[in-house]
């Protein structure tokens, strides 16, 4: 952590604007090991592999914490040689590429694919997870000045309202247990003049019929190195097969096997496979998954207080934009 953020972070105990660092390791500016007490009501949030934690390892996200650590490079542009994160961040935001003297705020950053995305526009990136994916972003990316990572809640973010220019939350949303509360958390950091982008799974008849929700009922109860490896001997068995389907079919015709595919995308037959087991695990890992429809994402948005609100189709399912007024006042 850099000490040079703390006028950025709050309590969410009591709400105290004031930290107090209590570092016991530095490297530089760098906060490697320590803690921040709150000078209001006496908190303290430990700091760990340079990670301010204000939760606990032990909550509904677990399964996230533990595909991205094992899989922390899998979605990286910079692994894979291939634009993906980029393509799919600038189609579903549409902002350009410099950003430069913007401040983001990042939801669900799991490994990182898109911080690095971010990173490279210029912006300041705060960037969250509620799993200990955050230590795979930090290996990924933590080597960038322009970068604080920090474990939370979606629920209760640690940071001042109403301060950042952009707020993003990409493949996240419906894995919380209350979609329309993230959402209406997260718009509360967007400043007067600011925009919120995210995404979620469609909901729709098609959707639905999904092997996942099929399966879902006892793959999200099961251990998660049981699924884990479960998928990693199934896949490669049915992946030859759901790529001659694809080929046949389109996307449509490789959904008909319970696994993921993207051969489509250009990856090469290992990175093929990569992604195939870690989606796969994805799919059924989870302890939530909440489509919405597209009306229904709109409503909350509106709800929100945003304006110029856009949903459309996009790579997860849905994708919304809203922007908070210049001459905002917020509701009682």
């Amino acid at each position: 952590m850099k000490e040079r953020t703390l006028g950025s972070f709050r309590c969410i105990s009591c709400g105290a604007p004031s930290l107090t660092p209590l570092p016991q390791e530095l490297i530089g500016e760098e906060i490697v090991e320590g803690s921040l007490l709150c000078n209001g009501c006496g908190v303290s949030y430990p700091i760990k592999n340079g990670i301010p934690r204000f939760v606990s390892n032990e909550n509904y996200s677990q399964s996230f914490g533990f595909q991205w650590n094992k899989h922390a490079k899998t979605q990286l542009d910079s692994y894979t040689g291939l634009p993906i994160s980029r393509k799919r961040l600038l189609d579903t935001t549409g902002w350009p590429t410099d950003l430069s003297g913007q401040v983001i705020l990042e939801a669900g950053c799991g490994a990182g694919r898109f911080t690095e995305v971010l990173l490279r526009t210029g912006a300041e990136i705060f960037s969250f997870d509620y799993s200990t994916a955050v230590e795979a972003n930090w290996r990924n990316n933590g080597h960038s000045l322009d970068l604080h990572l920090f474990q939370a809640d979606i629920y209760n973010v640690p940071l001042r309202p109403a301060s950042f220019d952009k707020v993003l939350c990409l493949g996240v949303l419906q894995h919380t247990p209350d979609p329309e509360g993230a959402v209406k958390s997260l718009a509360k950091y967007v400043r007067p003049g600011g925009e919120l982008v995210v995404d979620i799974y469609k909901k729709s008849l098609q959707s639905m019929l999904h092997w996942k929700y099929l399966l879902r009922p006892l793959t999200k109860r099961m251990n998660q190195e049981a699924l884990y490896k479960a998928i990693n001997q199934t896949v490669p068995l049915l992946l030859p097969i759901a790529r001659s389907l694809q080929r046949l079919l389109g996307r449509a015709g490789a959904r008909l096997l319970p696994i993921v595919e993207y051969s489509y995308l250009g990856l090469s037959e290992e990175l093929n496979m990569e992604w195939a087991i870690l989606d796969t695990f994805d799919m059924y890992s989870p302890a939530h998954d909440h489509p919405q429809s597209a009306r229904t994402l709109e409503r909350w948005l509106r709800e929100a207080e945003l304006a110029d609100i856009a949903v459309q189709p996009a790579w997860n399912g849905w994708a919304a934009k809203g922007h908070r007024p210049r001459q905002h006042q917020p509701s009682n």
